[in-house]
């Protein structure tokens, strides 16, 4: 079977599919993400916005546009489907064009640092006006494990205008960390960064979690980084400071009570204590982080304190604790875990280094 033709094929289809009548309002919805004030002004803006909408809009059901497709395509091959299911996993780049060969196009994506063989559904005449050193801006879908095919319509740009696609590969990068992690070794290294910074946490404060005051955060992490916390937590009175080895640096309020409640579950029964605890439980935003260090300490006092909370007699941490995590964390469960930190790329280097000779 010749899938890059069958992807020629099928993603009309799929984009027919999404405007066909019967997902107006949910289209209505995505399209005013790219155009608030509800007029469509651009045409390759409308065309990503419908790409989007096909490939990673969430039905209220739950499930993605793309999985309706093939659940109601029965005809398709294995081959076709798993295609099809994988055009999820989209590329969105800032591509320098290395090589132009007849049907195909090498890219290199300035962001993950990856090189991609493309394709267009348009054929060989959709690469006339690309020339190497050029740049183009937009998504790519899977289609083999080598090849890969454009979806919706890319920007086009001259190699003149390199120091502004820097720039913006550079803004994408340490805005949405998950596209440079695509690159394996980039993901690598960013862990081993994170380690690193775990380590020196631990030997400044001397341990991965310390709780101050909120009044003493500001100056304390002024010692340790850079990063600026936000003014709120002036006003808090207590807050833990956690450097998990997965999630990276994380702060949480209110921290003394959760805490003095795992210490003494008795405690979760007096609504102060009962209400910071729940709250660390119930709110989705809210990482599982501090409540596993504090289980770790002592899993029968923590069992305890969520049976108290939860009025479940025979609940036990060690038995029932990560499934009560998962089911009051569905978005901290769905989202792969990646680290909390961005390792310092080639257009970011880049960018720096044109920042501080004052090019840009």
């Amino acid at each position: 079977m010749d899938l890059l033709a069958r992807a020629a094929e099928l993603k009309p289809e799929l984009l027919e599919f999404a405007v066909s009548g019967r997902f107006t309002r949910e289209l209505g919805l995505a399209y005013g993400r790219f155009f608030p004030d509800g007029v469509i002004t651009d045409e390759a803006t409308s065309a990503l916005a419908l790409d989007h909408f096909a490939l990673e809009y969430r039905l209220p059901g739950g499930d993605l546009l793309i999985d309706r497709f093939v659940a109601e395509r029965p005809e398709l091959h294995e081959a076709e489907r798993a295609m099809v299911l994988g055009w999820k996993d989209v590329v969105e780049g800032v591509f320098e064009v290395r090589t132009v060969a007849g049907s195909a196009i090498i890219l290199f994506n300035m962001i993950d640092e990856l090189t991609y063989t493309a394709h267009s559904d348009l054929g060989e005449a959709a690469f006339d006006v690309l020339d190497p050193g050029m740049f183009m801006v937009g998504r790519l879908i899977p289609v083999t494990l080598d090849d890969w095919m454009i979806s919706a319509t890319p920007a086009v740009y001259t190699a003149e205008l390199r120091p502004r696609l820097v720039r913006a590969a550079a803004e994408a990068a340490l805005r949405d960390p998950a596209m440079v992690f695509r690159n394996p070794a980039l993901l690598a290294e960013a862990w081993q960064i994170q380690a690193a910074q775990r380590r020196q946490f631990v030997e400044h404060f001397g341990s991965d979690l310390v709780v101050l005051r909120g009044d003493e955060v500001a100056a304390r992490m002024r010692e340790f980084t850079s990063l600026e916390f936000p003014d709120h937590l002036h006003e808090e009175e207590s807050v833990a400071l956690i450097f998990d080895e997965r999630d990276g640096l994380g702060y949480y309020t209110d921290f003394g009570a959760v805490e003095a409640a795992f210490a003494d579950p008795s405690l979760v029964t007096r609504g102060r204590y009962r209400d910071a605890v729940s709250r660390y439980l119930r709110g989705d935003a809210v990482s599982p982080v501090p409540i596993r260090h504090l289980a770790a300490r002592d899993d029968e006092r923590a069992g305890e304190v969520f049976a108290t909370l939860l009025g479940r007699r025979g609940f036990t941490w060690r038995l029932d604790g990560e499934a009560l995590l998962r089911a009051h964390k569905p978005g901290y469960f769905a989202a792969p875990r990646l680290p909390a930190c961005t390792p310092v790329t080639g257009v970011i280097a880049e960018l720096d280094h044109a920042l501080e000779a004052g090019l840009v």
